[in-house]
């Protein structure tokens, strides 16, 4: 079931604990009014499934990622605590590979 299609700033100010990728993309992106989301509900899936699509000039883009939850905390996604760690060692090291 479709509960939202708009704009990721109403996506936002209706849904912030579940919108922080369609947040993060739209300011690296388009713009929050420009940016589109829809959210939906869906009782039978067990993860939280993103479905990104990006087209400009250089084509279309497409990925989806299926987010297990995290076992302490399964309103939130496994890979978001993993990605906090992963953020402050790398605040906290000299030495950085990659980007």
């Amino acid at each position: 079931m479709t509960v939202f299609e708009g704009s990721a700033r109403d996506a936002c100010r209706g849904f912030p604990a579940n919108v922080n990728v369609s947040a993060a993309l739209s300011l690296a992106g388009i713009g929050v009014d420009r940016t589109r989301v829809t959210i939906v509900a869906d009782p039978t899936i067990q993860h939280n499934i993103h479905e990104i699509e990006i087209v400009g000039e250089f084509g279309r883009l497409e990925t989806t990622i299926e987010n297990a939850p995290s076992p302490g905390n399964p309103k939130t996604s496994r890979i978001a605590a993993l990605s906090a760690v992963a953020l402050l060692a790398n605040l906290t090291t000299r030495l950085k590979i990659g980007t």
